[in-house]
């Protein structure tokens, strides 16, 4: 496993990563000195917890107690999930809404076949654009509430967050649960075909429920873009899209690299077979990091990953993370309608765009209303808080599961 400047307990929890549990190289790497407090930081950084856990135990090495306490908090709320999902999915097919799940229960079901392992954070559901009001209500009518964008989405504000954006968050009150709900399955148009909601799935069994989510390659290409797109921040997508991957022959990689290159998302692809061959190890074609963009961003997810600031947050560097994801984006693909897309998500913010909602055919407007937005609220920082508080992003940051 390549270092790249990680301390010594970033290099034990990625072996402590690494699926299925390989004690002996676990063991190895917590022969280094270790700072347990950083080591817990670090798996909390990352929602890696249950992996350290299970690792450690594995190479019977002493697991501090709050890693302990995290993963059964972690296990409790994977299965509140599981049982979130599960009458959502029913509720859905009653309401005939084609939908299905991204990550989370049913992942963890096809990497681990357990639970316990991954920890997840919320449920990622995947409908048609022209079912998600009707989503929202259903899901209002059992007590999920729209936390994220916090205004009232009336159907010009719904329209315009359709269009601009690929999710909304809600939340139930009463337990905590937590839904992403989709209708792409990434930020910036054209960067990944969507999937049919009728045809490209498959149902995942887990215990008594049964999930629909995504086919084999379509789901390893999704896991593939989505860690690209953010810059492969946290181990914990890492260590899912790895799973899947050590499970695969050299005939179903093959298959699976020419499904990537067809998509349009090769890059993605060998991105992220290259940082699990140099995070954990897993045998990968040796043409993988040939592609000169490919290498640059894999440099760009090792200043988010690891090295001196990889306890950093998302949300205590976000110009950082920002740039990264905009970098990556001009890097991921070539195609002219892509690009224009990224440049337009990066130079609109959707706050802005909520805040004026306007009809398809004028919003090019949004290229001037959002700058000049910025640039008032920047001035009322200056004149608030004064010059020395000024560079402080008013950015909300939308924190990955």
């Amino acid at each position: 496993m390549s270092g790249g400047g990680a301390s010594a307990e970033f290099l034990l929890l990625a072996a402590c990563c690494r699926w299925p549990t390989d004690a002996p190289a676990i063991r190895e790497a917590g022969q280094a000195a270790i700072d347990w407090h950083r080591f817990v930081k670090l798996a909390r950084r990352h929602r890696v917890q249950g992996f350290a856990r299970i690792g450690l135990e594995a190479a019977a090495i002493a697991v501090p107690p709050e890693l302990v306490t995290a993963h059964r908090r972690q296990t409790a709320r994977n299965l509140l999930l599981l049982d979130e999902a599960a009458r959502i999915a029913g509720m859905l097919a009653d309401a005939d809404i084609p939908a299905a799940f991204l990550k989370g229960a049913t992942l963890a079901e096809l990497a681990y076949g357990d639970q316990a392992v991954k920890r997840t954070l919320d449920n990622d559901l995947l409908v048609r654009p022209e079912q998600v009001a009707a989503t929202i209500e259903l899901l209002a009518g059992t007590g999920y509430r729209l936390t994220d964008p916090a205004v009232r989405l009336d159907g010009k504000r719904l329209s315009v967050l359709i269009d601009m954006v690929k999710e909304c968050t809600l939340v139930r009150p009463d337990n905590k649960a937590m839904l992403d709900l989709h209708w792409r399955m990434t930020s910036v148009e054209g960067l990944l075909a969507e999937p049919d909601l009728t045809s490209d799935l498959r149902t995942v069994t887990i215990g008594n429920h049964r999930l629909r989510t995504l086919g084999d390659e379509a789901l390893m290409v999704y896991l593939a873009v989505h860690g690209a797109r953010h810059g492969w921040s946290r181990l914990k997508w890492l260590a899912d899209f790895n799973a899947l991957l050590v499970a695969m022959d050299a005939m179903a990689l093959a298959s699976l690299r020419a499904r990537a290159k067809r998509d349009g998302v090769a890059r993605a692809m060998d991105l992220a077979l290259l940082q699990a061959n140099r995070l954990f190890g897993t045998p990968v074609p040796d043409d993988v990091g040939r592609s000169r963009r490919v290498r640059w961003l894999a440099t760009l997810s090792d200043a988010l990953m690891r090295g001196g600031d990889e306890l950093a947050e998302q949300h205590t560097v976000p110009r950082r993370y920002m740039a990264v994801g905009h970098v990556s984006a001009v890097l991921l693909k070539s195609s002219p309608i892509y690009l224009a897309n990224a440049a337009w998500s990066s130079w609109v913010s959707t706050g802005d765009a909520l805040a004026l909602p306007l009809p398809r055919a004028a919003r090019p407007l949004y290229l001037l209303t959002s700058p000049a937005a910025r640039i008032a609220r920047a001035a009322r920082r200056i004149v608030n808080r004064g010059f020395s508080r000024s560079a402080r992003s008013p950015m909300r940051a939308r924190q990955e599961n």
